[in-house]
């Protein structure tokens, strides 16, 4: 019975610390603003570069006749 209780139990923490690896992955992105084409999201984007950031991401977050594309910088 002990054994089973510390075997579930480390399997608990692996399964928590392995899930507050994820989100300070996702926190390293920087939400700069939204552009109306993906042409003007890369061309700010490779901006921030040249300025000393390291990457950029242009994600589409538009549909069909509304197209919107977010920049993000780390």
């Amino acid at each position: 019975m002990r054994l089973r209780t510390a075997v579930a139990s480390i399997g608990i923490a692996t399964i928590a610390v392995g899930s507050l690896t994820v989100p300070a992955q996702a926190a390293n992105w920087i939400e700069i603003g939204g552009y109306k084409t993906k042409y003007a999201c890369v061309d700010a984007g490779q901006q921030y570069v040249r300025e000393g950031f390291n990457e950029y991401w242009c994600k589409d977050l538009g549909s069909g006749s509304n197209p919107r594309w977010e920049l993000l910088i780390r």
